[in-house]
């Protein structure tokens, strides 16, 4: 318990309480943090002044450039579509008139040319319309470029842009060669007020004062954006400490001119002069209200200092458990490969402790040349911003600490801390899922064996057991008529069921080589389902007409599949339903579209119906079993495999195949198939 005089000290001097100290730190703390917030905003302001003058800096260097080459290509392809005039002024050197229009030609083709050359092979002018203010400088270049060409130098320059006194140029410069062998060079001086628009058009978009200055003497304009130094009307030369650091320069190939940008300091130094005003007095303002509330808030501030710093130690802890329980490995490393950090789930994949790895490079777990950890694709994406590895799974080899090689699916992310980039890489063991390709593939190879076996067998059925079984069936029948008179009536029976046994055996023969076919079934293709129909009922038209039924069929549109396997689908539902009719009335068949089908799954529902004698609901789970019949032979012929026929093929094609039936009413087949649209 505090005695009343320390009572009475604390009431006089509040802000000097034992407890305020922390906050009161804060607040310098805060104002401190302001005061460098101000600075680096300042900083980067510079910085962005100096990145905004390299960056319009260069792509006006860049503009310029290619303005330059693309002139000399465009003055190429002038010379090889004017060689037949330049040829006739050649031939007729006071030509005038030949000269005067393609003086005309130049000057529509480039805009700002002033005069033209043609030379000869040692450069020295043939005609030209320079009225002799060829100066020494273009002369000088001329047999320079024309010695260089004859020379068959591959390292020919293009002549430096230069002034001469009220005639400010460039020169463009393209050799010609005739059909006679002769050769020379044709010359082109430009006016360089294009090159003016561009840094006009730069600076305007920079805000930043760009010039073209002469590259041997600096401080010497040539170029600024209201024209040449013929046009600036003597202000020629920059201030010696313009070219203090804060500009950037780039000289240009080609040419004796260097182009700098000089970033507008007054501009700059208004906008920081604000923000270490507002900064200021965002300080001011700070301590005058932390003086005012810091008693009030003194407690309320720690509690929920407290609290805070509980809540986030809890999260973190939370993160630090979820991350070190993941069945992936998880690790993070910085730019240079570096492991920063790794979880429980990589100490179990590679056998390493964390102390083992943290510090070191990331390709002592995956050495493959494919792998991140070799550099190359980080330092591609910081180069060039290309998200190439980040957010997608690529498999590497990992190598355990016993030297053990094993596939991992490696998945990248990134977090940019400041200016440091932290990748985090999630490892996935995919050594089980390998193992299970290779079953798999395995499973594969022993089922089309399989497959094979059963085609073999099938073949060997349909070859050695048919023509036996179908002599038998026809030697039967041969003994019954030719010597029933012979036979007693016991042996007759006897005969006629052997015969009847074996065309049954036969039918079992060619059902079991049918139902083996339907295994390999061909690449599904679009088919219309309108024409199979109308085959069906082609094939099926004796039998429908004489049983006097009626089938109906709507438009159905195409699906996915093998004509031959759906014909084959649709003959059989249809005759079934021929087979199985109601003796009291004429069979009735219709063939539909199902209307309120889904088509989420992209399917189409047929649905075949009929009035015959229908399906017992206790039986309708066996219908598409193999052999499996319900009724006997003698009342309904058949093998029972057409119904099973049916659903190999259709759930071969992706489909689906079911009955709903009511005695004595009927049965509705219901066929879904792929749609082809």
């Amino acid at each position: 318990m505090s005695s009343p005089a320390g009572a009475l000290d604390e009431s006089r001097w509040p802000f000097l309480s034992s407890m305020l100290w922390g906050p009161a730190v804060l607040v310098l703390v805060a104002c401190a943090a302001i005061l460098y917030y101000g600075q680096e905003v300042a900083s980067t302001l510079r910085q962005s002044a100096a990145a905004n003058a390299r960056a319009h800096g260069q792509a006006t260097a860049h503009e310029i450039r290619g303005f330059l080459e693309r002139e000399h290509e465009r003055l190429e392809a002038f010379v090889l579509e004017k060689a037949p005039e330049i040829r006739s002024i050649l031939d007729y050197p006071d030509n005038w008139p030949a000269i005067d229009a393609l003086q005309t030609s130049v000057r529509r083709m480039f805009r700002g040319a002033l005069a033209f050359t043609v030379t000869g092979a040692d450069g020295r002018p043939l005609f030209e319309d320079f009225d002799g203010l060829v100066g020494p400088v273009c002369q000088a270049a001329m047999r320079d470029f024309a010695q260089a060409v004859d020379q068959g130098s591959d390292d020919v320059v293009t002549p430096p842009i230069h002034p001469v006194p009220d005639a400010y140029h460039f020169d463009l410069i393209s050799p010609w060669t005739m059909e006679g062998g002769e050769s020379g060079l044709f010359f082109i001086s430009m006016s360089p007020h294009r090159i003016a628009e561009l840094l006009g058009a730069a600076e305007h978009a920079s805000d930043n004062r760009i010039v073209i200055v002469n590259r041997d003497d600096p401080t010497l304009i040539e170029i600024s954006a209201v024209g040449s130094r013929d046009a600036m009307k003597g202000e020629f030369r920059l201030e010696p400490e313009a070219l203090v650091a804060g500009h950037f320069s780039a000289d240009l190939d080609g040419t004796q001119w260097r182009l700098i940008v000089l970033p507008d300091d007054t501009a700059l130094e208004a906008t920081l002069t604000q923000v270490y005003v507002k900064v200021s007095a965002l300080v001011i303002v700070l301590l005058l209200i932390s003086a005012t509330l810091l008693l009030l808030i003194r407690r309320h501030e720690q509690r929920n200092s407290s609290l805070f710093t509980r809540s986030l130690q809890s999260s973190v802890n939370r993160q630090r458990a979820i991350l070190q329980t993941m069945v992936d490995g998880m690790i993070t490393i910085d730019a240079q490969s570096q492991i920063l950090h790794v979880n429980h789930a990589v100490t179990r994949l590679f056998g390493y402790e964390p102390s083992e790895l943290v510090g070191n490079n990331a390709r002592m777990l995956m050495p493959g040349p494919d792998s991140v950890a070799h550099g190359a694709p980080l330092h591609e994406y910081l180069s060039t911003g290309e998200h190439k590895v980040l957010g997608k799974g690529r498999e590497v080899m990992a190598r355990r600490k016993d030297g053990s090689l094993f596939p991992v699916l490696l998945t990248l992310g990134e977090s940019v801390e400041g200016e440091q980039h932290i990748f985090v890489g999630i490892l996935h063991d995919m050594s089980a899922y390998r193992d299970a390709q290779r079953k798999i593939a395995a499973q594969a190879m022993a089922i089309e064996r399989s497959n094979q076996e059963l085609d073999d067998i099938s073949q060997l059925a349909s070859k050695d057991l048919q023509p036996p079984l179908q002599r038998i069936a026809s030697l039967g029948e041969s003994l019954g008529s030719g010597h029933s008179d012979a036979l007693t009536g016991h042996e007759r029976a006897q005969l006629k069921s052997l015969t009847e046994e074996a065309r049954d055996v036969s039918e079992l023969v060619k059902g079991l080589v049918d139902y083996a076919k339907v295994e390999r079934q061909p690449v599904a293709a679009p088919v219309v389902l309108d024409v199979v129909l109308e085959d069906v009922q082609r094939d099926l038209a004796t039998t429908i007409s004489d049983t006097g039924a009626r089938v109906s069929v709507e438009p159905l549109g195409e699906v996915l599949g093998s004509p031959q396997l759906l014909h084959q689908v649709f003959w059989n539902l249809i005759d079934n339903a021929l087979k199985f009719r109601d003796p009291d009335r004429p069979p009735e068949i219709r063939v539909s579209l199902e209307k309120d089908a889904e088509r989420a799954d992209n399917r189409i529902a047929v649905l075949v119906q009929d009035n015959g004698i229908g399906i017992a609901q206790d039986r309708l789970d066996g219908v598409f079993e193999a052999f499996r019949r319900l009724h006997p032979r003698d009342a309904y012929p058949g093998m029972g495999l057409g119904l099973s026929f049916c659903r190999k093929i259709v759930e071969g094609l992706g489909g689906e195949i079911s009955v709903t039936s009511t005695p004595g009413e009927g049965s509705t087949f219901r066929v879904s198939l792929p749609s082809a649209v």
